[in-house]
């Protein structure tokens, strides 16, 4: 299907299934796709314990569902500076909205919505017309370089995990981040949808040269 006779596709009682297949439906913006794949190729990204590789291969995967905020807050750093992620209100049908992360970004004068998490790039204004989207929150990928930047220059001598996150591992695998923040520094999110690291339980380790990060690795941690 033409990717612009989307916009006049009547979503208002479509399932969250046929929104799917509508979006999917559409025409691949490649050259869009091949700039990602240039702008990402230096990301890595380790699930758990479970899977490691770059965030396009674990896209077409589909293994990045339910880790939206860390992907995303990941994913922009790389981008340019005027790039944003975007926080809010998916609408699957009717009775249903997903609470969900994507990123925006411009190519040759046009905007785009990528979302690794549900394996989706398209054109902004068809993205948001199909999931009826309704934003809550927004961060700039400079928002959030200079963040994590911060936090790698000013380590917390405090305890490596949030007394929240704590609750939440097992004890097996706090014995494996007491080894692995030797080389890495964790963030633990907050729940201010327009923070640069909203939810997020990441351990990063990063290359910076110039106040940019060049190369970066990260760790997602037990999601909840």
């Amino acid at each position: 299907m033409n990717n612009s006779n989307l916009l006049e596709k009547d979503v208002t009682f479509l399932s969250h299934v046929e929104r799917f297949k509508l979006i999917h439906s559409a025409i691949l913006p490649e050259k869009a796709l091949l700039y990602l794949i240039e702008k990402l190729q230096n990301l890595k990204i380790e699930i758990l314990g479970d899977y490691s590789g770059n965030i396009i291969e674990l896209m077409n995967r589909g293994l990045l569902e339910g880790w939206c905020w860390e992907t995303t807050e990941s994913a922009i750093m790389f981008l340019e500076s005027t790039d944003y992620i975007e926080r809010g209100n998916l609408k699957f049908n009717q009775h249903r909205n997903y609470w969900h992360s994507w990123i925006c970004f411009t190519f040759e004068g046009e905007e785009f919505a990528f979302d690794p998490c549900l394996r989706i790039l398209i054109e902004k204004p068809i993205y948001y017309h199909i999931f009826e989207i309704e934003v809550k929150g927004h961060v700039t990928s400079k928002e959030v370089l200079e963040d994590l930047i911060y936090r790698i220059n000013h380590p917390t001598p405090k305890h490596y995990l949030s007394e929240e996150s704590e609750k939440f591992m097992k004890s097996f695998f706090e014995k494996f981040l007491s080894e692995r923040q030797k080389t890495e520094t964790y963030v633990g999110g907050n729940d201010d949808v327009t923070s640069p690291m909203y939810r997020n339980r990441t351990g990063y380790n990063a290359v910076i040269e110039n106040g940019l990060i060049k190369k970066l690795t990260a760790h997602f941690y037990l999601n909840y």
